[in-house]
């Protein structure tokens, strides 16, 4: 195994357990919310997350990608220094203007159906305290600092969730109290980062910027509030459909059941792109194309083989998985949650086909193949939301993220040599899955009444029928040979 695969491996160790803990502490959440919120006040809170989302696309999330491309943390290349400075500069600056314009909507009652005014003081401190937080993760990120972010994400998380309980118990908040406890836990983050890497972030003067560089920087990075703001569309928007469509508790049961099949899938999509993007950013910077498609090809294969079995597995379980964890009328949505795994199937696929337009500045293409699905999604949610409600706002996500990943395809294999190459390694790992997926399914008529019994013994037999499926197909002879020398070397 070569350094740089090493390297790899190492960070997406630490990246899998800064993103497997809160997905963990999601699922302890669940009975919390789900037996103390009403489904209406859980969606009221959906739609105050969804907005802070969406205004974090405009004010930080563009930032962060531009970072991440260009932050190499080179001591030979002072010009870098000033990104730090730039992008903090520039987010605070934004977030003042947002909460200023938020204030006035509010006062004119604009946005007090999204964000009810008792909750609006909150809302602007936590787009203060998520957008500085997010950007220090990426200045972690940038820095292949993942062993500190690990840890300092499992204590923020653990620091959340008992302020969380602490509020909720003592003080009888519900929608106040997740609130608050984000953003102490937000602001905790951020001022740990700032004292253990103060030497490294020295504020630069204005007047020493390099103002060619710095525009260089923001015009890379502007085009992603559209590409981003057209990805909350497609992940978010339905949740404002569902509510003047249809009502609050709708979007509640929908929000809860969606947040449920997002808190396993997403962690696996994103630790591997976060572990990947500044690889494959500095690769890109040093080495060959061939090289480049090497590394972008290996970090998929092995993206691949986890997620498939991963939606296969919990669509099958769905109901099983959910009853342990959704309460009261909130457990009637579980029927979406295999519809929208495999739209986040999908929309993990097209991360990784849309890397590699990212690689050759194509952000422009990836901003219209998001345009086009995001309209997708929002003429679809439309036509099925009064129709259908929840099920088919679901349904509706689905077939745009799949729009969103075709295009997305067809796009990188007419723009760039940088691709993702499918082969017969994938069509194994799909039937591997499915054979998977049917002893799983066949587990169901076991004739076990213990819920979580039953699905531990469904689980068991999915990896077993995978991985052995894998090894006769030979989709893993190379990691089982290099496992095998491995133990042989420790052994001699």
């Amino acid at each position: 195994m070569s350094n740089k695969e090493q390297s790899f491996f190492h960070d997406l160790v630490y990246y899998a357990i800064t993103y497997i803990v809160p997905m963990i502490v999601g699922f302890m959440l669940v009975p919390i919310f789900t037996s103390n919120f009403t489904t209406a006040e859980y969606g009221q809170y959906s739609l105050i997350n969804a907005s802070v989302g969406l205004l974090g696309i405009i004010s930080v999330n563009w930032i962060n990608v531009a970072f991440i491309r260009y932050y190499t943390n080179d001591e030979k290349d002072p010009k870098e220094k000033q990104l730090i400075t730039v992008s903090i500069v520039a987010l605070t600056a934004i977030i003042s203007i947002i909460a200023i314009l938020l204030y006035i909507m509010s006062a004119l009652g604009v946005v007090n159906r999204i964000i009810p005014s008792e909750y609006l003081w909150l809302t602007i401190v936590l787009l203060f305290s998520a957008n500085l937080h997010s950007f220090f993760f990426s200045y972690l990120r940038a820095n292949r600092k993942a062993r500190f972010a690990t840890i300092l994400t499992t204590i923020t998380i653990l620091i959340r969730f008992g302020t969380f309980l602490l509020l909720l118990s003592n003080f009888n908040l519900s929608i106040g109290a997740i609130l608050l406890a984000t953003i102490v836990s937000d602001i905790i983050y951020t001022v740990v980062v700032l004292i253990k890497e103060k030497k490294h972030m020295r504020i630069i003067k204005m007047t020493s910027l390099d103002l060619a560089y710095v525009k260089e920087y923001f015009l890379y990075g502007l085009p992603f509030i559209l590409i981003l703001g057209v990805h909350w569309l497609l992940t978010l928007s339905d949740r404002y459909m569902l509510e003047f469509l249809r009502d609050s508790s709708e979007v509640g049961i929908y929000s809860i059941n969606y947040s449920f099949a997002q808190q396993i899938m997403m962690p696996l999509i994103t630790i591997f792109m976060s572990t990947a993007e500044p690889i494959l950013f500095r690769k890109h910077r040093t080495g060959t194309t061939t090289e480049v498609n090497r590394v972008l090809n290996n970090i998929f294969k092995y993206f691949f083989m986890l997620i498939l079995p991963a939606v296969i597995g919990l669509s099958v379980v769905s109901n099983h998985i959910t009853s342990l964890f959704i309460k009261n009328d909130f457990q009637e949505g579980f029927v979406i949650i295999p519809i929208v795994s495999f739209g986040f199937l999908f929309l993990g696929i097209r991360q990784y086909l849309n890397k590699s337009l990212e690689l050759v500045k194509k952000s422009k293409e990836i901003a219209n193949i998001s345009l086009v699905a995001a309209g997708t999604n929002i003429v679809l949610n439309l036509i099925f939301i009064p129709l259908y409600g929840y099920m088919g706002a679901a349904c509706a996500t689905l077939i745009a993220y799949f729009v969103y990943f075709a295009l997305s395809y067809y796009k990188t294999n007419h723009l760039t040599d940088l691709r993702i190459k499918f082969s017969s390694d994938h069509i194994k790992i799909i039937l591997a899955s499915s054979i998977m997926g049917v002893g799983v399914f066949l587990g169901n008529y076991l004739p076990i009444e213990n819920v979580p019994f039953l699905l531990a013994i469904q689980i068991s037999i999915g990896v077993f029928l995978y991985l052995i499926s894998l090894w006769m197909m030979g989709v893993i002879t190379e990691e089982k040979n290099k496992l095998i020398g491995r133990l042989k070397r420790k052994g001699s």
